[in-house]
């Protein structure tokens, strides 16, 4: 169409929301023109209140900051018809996103019902974290996880149900889990069945709000959470982003609608394009530039405008090392392939402001863009000082400005908004300034203009009448009568309490809602609008009343004296030396099945395996609350010998060099080799018998006591106690199966450090792309593990005694680590791979494992150098076997580590 209201065109003509430090989407607008962050540091009240113990928050890597969001606990649950009970049982998410629905439909000057016509609802929520934290730990609710009550008010299959049914919307309705894209993904769908006809009108929009909201977060390097607790997207110190807190929904109509009904248009989309990566990428969780591009490609089409009037993109923008150069250079990509955008075409993302929403992040970045468009001024983008030297700034279309640039001269025509989301969903908009609207017939002199108000309650409709006559004071944008008249009467729910009249004027409109105010009776008269449609302007919303609606979890138990927590029938072991040698017999004794043990006897003398060793180790670690690893058991053969290492623990005596074994001494850099899945370290006993090199070797020991919960923290653990012996590098790391994917994370967190890593030496470890799916369960793992016991030689134990054993519950608790891990950048430098060439031997129990048979040389998607493939004799386990095959698994080794002997050789240490 000539006048630009193509028929697929979709106007934004409400718009609301909740963000910290901005209680509605005026107040956001003011917080990101004046450059404000509303990313805050909590008190030491606030993480106490948020359960964080003193400790844990004054730890070095513990950043205590983050974006919550106010009043995050109160609801008008009368309003909305709610009980008491029903509304502390909700998650506050939807009530949230329920309270601003309603709210943005009186933005658009939209009367929720079936009257209007279909209203769809399209949303994304985040997971009930109050679910979890708060309901499940309560008395009342904690064993009412599957009951009807608690999901129907915590589960994300509710979120948008809930509000047609409220509000008594007849359009489709449902709930959009795209991760970060989840919202602007649900205003792809809900623009979809606008043009199909579906609906005459549609909310979509997103809400995420994780309590407790004021824990903060333990920094880990080579993580996706900020350093520094600021997001600081496209800049050199940016370090990743910070949790924000927040709901934001729009209304949306077809453009030809919106014009004839009289809507404010604050923006309109004319393109928006949804894709996924597939398998195009390095994994699960990394960004794809492939499918990034396809989706700027296809936006911009479907836009059908001329790429190079797009002024301003509102970027993805977490702040992260790899998410940003890669979003930036895919942008730029696809706009060079389709000839845009505008020539220093400003680029920013407010996750600077408000950290990252999450399931909310989407339309918060379409609600900024579509409001710069309105106000034809772009904020000033803040966290940044120097430009990230990785995106090559000086060959890119692109300009962050750190001032608040308004258009004075040319307009601002169009503006683009990009959400990514965790798995691949990308999402992509085009939105261009409306078309100015035609001119209303001149108001006639005398002509009386009906005036309708309504509220639940008579106090509230005595504040909503002082709210309307404080708006209609005289100031700078004082609507026209007509037009108040027309926004209340054909814009607005009617509710049961009324007030109707009639006026020729504002003042005498004026004089009647403060009278009202002030006490004086309603007319429920009812007065319907009888002209043609007029402008719609923005109003005073309906007056709430918010209320504390809260579930608080039970005080955690109040930890007991040390003698009291000893199970009944154990006595608390003794710290002097005869007691501990007692316990430690006994516990030897009873794992071996022996009547008697003499403090001298040899373990493995009287039949103990590496196996049963686990078992000892993790008993006598419980037994006595102390650090003793695997490896350092091989060390400790007999009871007296392990007694005399626990009371040397228990009376204060520690090594420094806890936790690391020395496999072979020398001179030079070691190189720190990682346990494979089981924690112990026995198979490289034979190949550093075998092999010839001098390079010193030392073998990370699995901590049995509270082990790390996520691979990242493992590998920052062992990097604690690789520096503590190395407190600088360049670093040598590798490891057997496993240990070669925690030596990986290793090498990413220290180069994220700045430190450098060499080469790294993995031994037929297979990469991450084999772990990608679904963890098996105790029971599923239990049923796997009996292949994995015949691989390795020990076939003695029968299923029904293996889910009680400690060795079974470490392995597990390996392959839930490598089933949950994803690299999130490749590492800078080489890699040896030392492969074995059988795979037929394995083939079994990697399937039942649910390990995806890929091709080892999938390692090269996560190192930017060289991998170097060595062959070996045997299988994943077979390797090892005494003969010739550890002796050519010795030489390969020997090989891979000759530029180690050369350096250290050379004096280069």
């Amino acid at each position: 169409m000539s006048d630009g209201t193509r028929d697929d065109a979709i106007a934004i003509v409400g718009m609301a929301g909740r963000f910290p430090g901005a209680p509605g989407t005026a107040e956001l607008w003011r917080l990101l023109v004046e450059g404000r962050e509303a990313v805050r540091e909590f008190s030491a009240e606030e993480l106490r209140a948020a359960g964080v113990p003193q400790e844990r928050s004054a730890a070095a890597n513990y950043v205590t900051r983050g974006a919550a969001l106010e009043d995050a606990d109160l609801f008008d649950a009368a309003f909305f018809g709610y009980t008491q009970r029903d509304a502390k049982l909700m998650d506050p998410q939807h009530r949230v996103f329920l309270t601003c629905a309603w709210e943005a439909l009186e933005d658009a000057g939209t009367p929720p019902g079936a009257e209007y016509g279909p209203i769809g609802v399209f949303a994304g929520s985040s997971l009930s974290s109050y679910l979890l934290a708060n309901v499940l730990r309560s008395g009342e609710f904690a064993d009412a996880a599957l009951t009807y009550p608690v999901l129907l008010g915590n589960d994300k299959d509710f979120l948008a149900t809930r509000v047609s049914y409220k509000l008594d919307l007849r359009g489709p309705s449902m709930s959009v889990q795209t991760a970060c894209s989840s919202s602007l993904t649900a205003v792809q769908l809900a623009c979809a069945a606008l043009t199909r006809g579906e609906i005459k009108a549609a909310l979509a929009g997103g809400v995420s709000i994780t309590f407790p909201q004021t824990a903060g977060y333990a920094h880990q390097e080579g993580g996706i959470m900020s350093r520094d607790g600021h997001c600081r997207p496209f800049d050199a110190d940016a370090s990743g982003t910070v949790k924000g807190n927040g709901c934001g929904v729009v209304v949306l109509k077809r453009l030809q609608d919106a014009l004839d009904e009289g809507d404010r248009v604050y923006a309109v989309v004319r393109g928006i394009a949804v894709n996924n990566d597939g398998s195009d990428k390095i994994g699960f969780t990394a960004p794809g530039t492939a499918g990034q591009q396809a989706v700027v490609r296809a936006a911009v089409a479907a836009a059908g405008i001329d790429p190079a009037d797009i002024g301003y993109v509102e970027a993805h923008g977490t702040g992260t090392a790899v998410g940003d150069p890669l979003e930036i250079s895919s942008l730029a990509a696809a706009h060079a392939a389709v000839g845009g955008p505008a020539p220093d075409c400003l680029i920013g993302s407010v996750k600077a402001n408000l950290g990252h929403l999450d399931a909310a992040a989407g339309v918060t970045g379409l609600i900024k863009a579509a409001l710069a468009l309105h106000h034809q001024t772009v904020p000033p983008q803040i966290n940044h000082a120097r430009p990230n030297a990785h995106l090559n700034w000086d060959k890119l279309p692109y300009t962050v400005s750190t001032e608040a640039v308004r258009f004075t001269d040319a307009p601002l025509k169009a503006a683009a908004v990009s959400a990514f989301g965790l798995g691949g969903t990308n999402a992509h908009a085009v939105l261009t300034v409306p078309p100015a609207p035609a001119a209303p017939a001149p108001a006639e002199d005398g002509v009386r203009h009906p005036v309708v108000i309504s509220a639940r309650t008579v106090d509230a409709l005595r504040r909503l009448a002082a709210d309307l006559a404080r708006r209609i004071s005289d100031g700078p944008d004082v609507p026209e009568l007509a037009d108040l008249a027309y926004t209340l009467t054909a814009g607005r729910a009617l509710l049961p309490v009324r007030h109707g009249f009639t006026a020729a004027t504002l003042d005498e409109a004026r004089a009647e809602l403060e009278a009202l105010a002030a006490g004086a009776a309603a007319d429920a008269t009812p007065l319907t609008w009888q002209g043609p449609a007029r402008r719609k302007v923005t109003l005073p919303g309906q007056p709430l009343d918010p209320q504390r609606y809260w579930i608080e979890p039970d005080a955690p138990r109040a930890a007991e004296p040390a003698e009291a927590a000893v199970p009944a029938g154990r006595e608390t072991p003794a710290a002097d030396a005869r007691s501990v040698l007692d316990r430690v017999i006994l516990i030897v004794a009873q794992r071996l099945d022996v009547p008697e043990l003499e403090a001298d006897a040899d373990f493995y003398d009287m039949g103990g395996d590496s196996l049963l060793a686990v078992e000892v180790v993790t008993a006598l670690a419980e037994e006595f609350s102390v650090d003793l690893d695997f490896d350092e058991f091989a060390a400790l053969r007999t009871p007296e010998q392990m007694a005399a290492r626990i009371h040397e623990a228990l009376t204060g005596g520690e090594d420094p060099q806890r936790g690391l074994l020395a496999l072979r001494e020398g001179e030079g850099r070691a190189l720190h080799l990682v346990h494979p899945a089981g924690g112990t370290n026995v198979v490289y006993a034979g190949l550093v018998e075998h092999s010839g090199s001098r390079v010193p070797l030392r073998a990370l020991s699995f901590p049995v006591q509270d082990p790390p919960a996520t691979l990242r923290e493992l590998a920052a653990l062992y990097l604690e106690r690789v520096r503590r012996e190395q407190p600088s590098g360049p670093y040598r790391l590798g490891g057997y199966s496993f240990g070669g994917n925690v030596a990986l994370e290793m090498a990413l967190q220290l180069q994220a450090a700045g430190e450098e890593v060499e080469t790294l030496v993995l031994l037929d470890s297979y990469p991450p792309e084999t772990y990608v799916g679904r963890h098996l369960t105790d029971e599923e793992f239990a049923e796997a593990f009996p292949l994995l016991l015949d691989a390795v030689g020990e076939s003695r134990l029968d299923l029904a005694e293996l889910r009680d054993k400690s060795f079974f519950r470490i392995w597990k608790h390996n392959y839930d680590l490598l089933k949950g891990h994803y690299p999130d950048r490749p590492f800078r430098g080489d890699m040896v791979l030392l492969r074995a060439d059988e795979v037929g031997g394995t083939l079994d129990l990697d399937t039942a494992l649910r390990m995806n048979l890929v091709d080892k040389s999938l390692w090269q998607a996560h190192v930017t150098g060289a991998v170097t493939e060595e062959k070996v004799f045997g299988d994943h386990f077979s390797m090892f076997e005494p003969g010739e095959r550890i002796t050519r698994l010795a030489e390969a080794f020997d090989s891979a580590v000759a530029p180690f002997d050369a350096a250290d050789a050379a004096g280069d240490r």
